[in-house]
């Protein structure tokens, strides 16, 4: 089998894909080159800098996937997700890994799709828990949730990955639960953020040094009391605690935190611009 990758030919036989390769597709695509060698794992991206960038460093690469045995989706948008899994090709019945956040009840769309279209191939959810300059948890070495469709798919799934981890690692959940363990992380981590940011505001009412109290609160075991520095910020968390207001219609408590969140902001940015003044 023949795969032309900017402008050059080379032959591959089995082929191993990892689909967008932004912070977390490029971590997960060098572990497994890692183990598998990189003839064998073929890394998908539209920005050809960044084709560029890992061709130089002997991986293979390119614009669209090929014909593979296992596709790992890495994009970042649940539409993402749809319009890459649309364009793939499933003639040798792929295992079908998303390490992507989605919108829960994407998965039960995405498999009505495969019935209607009569496709052939095991879908899996294994989300990701990468944590950027953390060694310590990264893509293989911290604990993960993953769901199949059903046994068949799980059970390949789990044979797969655990070439690159410690099975004990790895916790099976059905696909529904896997689907809305990321953002409910995201969200109630977005919410533990929000609550301190909102405490912070309080004790600056009452002319009360947060910090001393964030510290003094924190001593209990139980207890652990997050920084407030300049707003809930980033891409996962913002988005995923939208992903589950629009899941969870009825959940009034993360609605709030998302206007508290942008509360603070509004006073931290104006209290930061009267410094500089």
């Amino acid at each position: 089998m023949v795969f032309k990758i900017i402008g050059i030919d080379f032959l591959c036989e089995t082929m191993i894909t990892v689909i967008g390769l932004g912070e977390i597709g490029t971590e997960v695509f060098k572990e497994i080159t890692k183990v598998l060698g990189k003839d064998n794992v073929f890394g998908v991206d539209i920005n050809q800098q960044t084709l560029e960038k890992f061709e130089s460093e002997g991986y293979i690469v390119g614009e669209k996937a090929p014909v593979s045995d296992v596709y790992i989706i890495c994009v970042y948008l649940t539409d993402q997700v749809i319009a890459v899994m649309k364009n793939l090709d499933y003639s040798k019945k792929p295992l079908i890994s998303i390490d992507a956040t989605i919108l829960p009840g994407t998965s039960e769309k995405i498999l009505a799709w495969k019935k209607e279209e009569n496709l052939e191939f095991d879908y899996i959810l294994f989300p990701h828990r990468f944590n950027p300059n953390d060694p310590t948890h990264h893509v293989f070495n911290l604990h993960r949730v993953i769901g199949g469709e059903n046994e068949t798919a799980l059970a390949r799934g789990l044979n797969f990955f655990t070439q690159f981890m410690d099975p004990s690692l790895i916790h099976t959940f059905p696909l529904n639960v896997v689907e809305l363990t990321k953002p409910v992380e995201n969200a109630y981590r977005f919410m533990e953020i929000a609550i301190a940011q909102q405490l912070k505001l309080s004790c600056e009412e009452k002319g009360i040094e947060f910090e001393k109290l964030r510290e003094a609160a924190s001593t209990k075991w139980n207890i652990h009391i997050y920084e407030a520095r300049d707003g809930v910020g980033g891409k996962c968390l913002p988005k995923d605690i939208k992903l589950i207001n629009e899941f969870f219609p009825g959940n009034e408590l993360f609605k709030k935190g998302i206007e508290f969140n942008e509360t603070y902001k509004e006073k931290y940015v104006k209290k930061e611009t009267e410094k500089v003044r």
